[in-house]
């Protein structure tokens, strides 16, 4: 093989070596973010720290309160979680929705969601 005008000659060992380069390469590249865990309300709130920091897909149903306005979802049993982030919830209040996002708890702050989706079931 010719680079930048030079021959350069790969052995079988430099061959073996740009194999496994390459190999390791695909499968990091394959490594990317995982899907979101399915789980329940239930689930987030009894077992709350394993749950930080991961993506999660959750279904309940979409409150509000006006002052200060803020969102959540609960299931029947009033497990809540609180819902952040820039997407419009207005149009879903008081409906069935599953969210994907980042679940997120703190002693002080709760439980809460970073919304990436949020879609209705109704």
């Amino acid at each position: 093989m010719i680079v930048g005008g030079i021959v350069v000659r790969y052995t079988v060992k430099m061959r073996i070596k740009l194999l496994i380069a390459f190999a390791t390469t695909l499968l990091l590249v394959g490594c990317g973010e995982s899907a979101p865990t399915k789980t329940t309300l239930s689930a987030l709130s009894q077992v709350q720290k394993d749950f930080d920091g991961r993506s999660v897909m959750v279904s309940g149903t979409l409150r509000t309160f006006d002052k200060p306005r803020h969102y959540w979802i609960e299931n029947d049993a009033l497990d809540r979680v609180a819902l952040e982030g820039a997407i419009n919830l207005a149009p879903l209040e008081s409906k069935t929705v599953t969210v994907t996002g980042m679940f997120r708890y703190d002693s002080n702050a709760g439980r809460r969601i970073e919304v990436d989706e949020l879609v209705a079931l109704e």
